[in-house]
């Protein structure tokens, strides 16, 4: 069963704009973080999909920084849509 969530959809002004978009990253290296440190403490291992998400979303909170900095004299008003989709997909079979 597939089923679309929308998570964020309006307009907001550049501070309400970057407040959302850097929350939304932070938590979701937040997420990658211990998730990593979860695999290192149970396995010896860090998680390496998550070791790369971390990386990469930290490459995109620079750039949304970034962004927002150049354009701290524009009055801009932002508008956000971001959906969640969520498909279902054939499970991993484990050998035991």
């Amino acid at each position: 069963m597939d089923k679309k969530f929308n998570l964020i959809e309006g307009e907001f002004d550049q501070i309400e704009a970057r407040e959302i978009l850097v929350q939304l990253f932070n938590d979701k290296i937040n997420f990658h973080v211990r998730k990593s440190f979860s695999s290192n403490i149970r396995f010896g291992i860090k998680d390496e999909n998550s070791e790369r998400r971390i990386k990469s979303l930290q490459g995109e909170l620079l750039k949304i920084n970034d962004f927002f900095k150049q354009a701290e004299a524009n009055n801009s008003i932002y508008r956000i849509n971001a959906s969640i989709e969520l498909i279902a997909q054939e499970s991993k079979k484990t050998e035991v």
